[in-house]
């Protein structure tokens, strides 16, 4: 059973340049050949940033659901906005997920009322502008590991959280509200077991946890670490890469302590997927499997998630 391996960034950051960066080139390499996850510390990003989004985030949370639901996503135009309670059903063998979420694509998605919550977009915006430098950083680490030029996957997510129209890339972030005696039945969970979709996922906990990681045949435990970012595969990476990196599953259970049960839960997905008009095709050059269109496949995944 693997756990899941810690790279300090601090040599990322301080010289924006991979060129001196080989061990950490390596070390995230091996996390993803592996395990599939990764840690990350000293990444450069300001948790006071973080703090600000969880605040404003649990603030819109916490408001009616009648005001909440005027900004509801609709699949039929694009992933931005609510998502309530049950809308999403992840695992396959789970009848509840009790989970919300706020989807934003760019900085002209629909946010919540200014009104109602005068941080919520610039403090989203700020932090996702700033995880998207460091995806970029972790992309071109992940070229040179794979033998590719250096933007070689820089260069397919050009479109990053700038226009939703040109690349799905998602900020989501997720409330997961306290849970009631009767709330504990049979197939409900926080969060299904499940892999993400697209090329990485960068995400930000609080310190409640609960986050397990399908390792083997074991689920081990993906302990918040205070001040890291906890990064991991998706689907279409692992089919870019021909398997050689993993999209491994993880959920979200509900926890046996009590205590835990009655705590809120919070955390931030960055969901980072090509630009729409890229076609992924294996990198060893392999026929077994057509290309796919990058924007085609997430379409797919969507609607075989969400319960209307």
């Amino acid at each position: 059973m693997a756990n899941i391996p810690i790279v300090d960034l601090t040599a990322l950051v301080r010289e924006n340049d991979i060129s001196n960066a080989h061990l950490i080139v390596k070390q995230l390499d091996e996390a993803f050949s592996t395990v599939g996850f990764v840690y990350l510390t000293n990444h450069g990003i300001d948790q006071t940033k973080i703090e600000k989004v969880l605040k404003a985030s649990k603030h819109f949370f916490l408001l009616p659901d009648d005001i909440k639901k005027q900004t509801c996503r609709d699949y039929s135009k694009n992933n931005d906005g609510y998502v309530g309670i049950n809308q999403e059903i992840l695992g396959t063998d789970i009848h509840h997920e009790i989970k919300e979420a706020y989807n934003i694509t760019s900085s002209k998605s629909v946010f919540p009322s200014e009104d109602t919550n005068p941080e919520f977009r610039s403090s989203v915006t700020d932090l996702a502008l700033k995880l998207s430098e460091l995806t970029r950083r972790l992309l071109a680490c992940m070229a040179v590991a794979l033998g590719l030029t250096e933007n070689y996957f820089v260069d397919r997510h050009r479109f990053m959280f700038q226009d939703q129209d040109k690349n799905a890339t998602t900020f989501r972030t997720l409330y997961y509200p306290s849970l009631s005696d009767s709330d504990i039945q049979p197939g409900v969970v926080r969060c299904g077991a499940h892999s993400d979709y697209g090329t990485i996922t960068l995400l930000l906990q609080d310190s409640v946890g609960g986050l397990e990681v399908l390792s083997g045949s074991k689920w081990i435990p993906a302990t918040p670490i205070p001040g890291s970012i906890l990064v991991n595969l998706g689907d279409l990476m692992q089919f870019w890469t021909s398997d050689r990196y993993t999209a491994t599953v993880h959920r979200v259970l509900v926890p046996e302590e009590e205590i835990r049960r009655k705590s809120t839960r919070q955390s931030i997905a960055f969901f980072v997927h090509p630009d729409n008009d890229v076609m992924v095709s294996q990198l060893n050059g392999s026929s077994d499997h057509p290309a796919i269109g990058a924007l085609d496949y997430l379409k797919s995944r969507l609607s075989a998630t969400y319960k209307y």
